[in-house]
Parts: structure tokens; C-alpha cells; sequence
């Protein structure tokens, strides 16, 4: 039985992908969850629980939002920040 009144059911970033992936309503919003997930789950470690589940809700929201249409360029960046960031580790 749930309990209605206590905390959230625990779920795994895994499970929250895939949840964020059946948002998503174009290939370029999919291919920016695996990102904004795996971001998230980076900096959860320096959040509180609250902060880690309103980033967790903006990506949801920004995922339902039809005027939101990324473009590959933008993902072309994304990566290329991604790669830049890893190597100066």
C-alpha cells in the first residue's frame, strides 16, 4: 500500500529518464534528457532534496512546453561543452 501522506516514492535516475523520455515529443528534446538528467544527478550532490526536485520538474516542464523546439545546433554545443568540461578533469 502507498503511503498518501509520507515522503515521494524513491525512484533511480534510470527510472527518471525514462519517465522524461516518454515526455519528450521530438528526437531533439530526447536526446537532451539523457543530458539534463545526467547534469542534474551531478549536481544533486551539492542540492537539497527540494532544490534537486524543482531542476527534476523544469526539465519536465521544459520538455512539455511546445514552444520549447531545440535545434541540433544547440545540442552540437551542448556536447561540445559536455567534451571540453571532461577533459579539463
Amino acid at each position: 500500500m502507498t503511503d498518501t501522506e509520507g515522503r515521494v516514492p524513491a525512484i533511480s535516475w534510470a527510472q527518471l529518464q525514462a519517465v522524461l523520455l516518454a515526455l519528450a515529443d521530438t528526437p531533439m528534446k530526447r536526446m537532451m534528457v539523457q543530458h539534463l538528467v545526467e547534469g542534474t544527478r551531478k549536481q544533486a550532490t551539492f542540492l537539497s532534496p527540494e532544490s534537486t526536485f524543482r531542476e527534476i520538474l523544469h526539465i519536465g516542464a521544459a520538455l512539455l512546453d511546445s514552444g520549447f523546439q531545440p535545434l541540433e545546433s544547440d545540442m552540437s554545443t551542448s556536447v561540445a561543452s559536455c567534451s571540453s568540461s571532461r577533459s579539463r578533469q
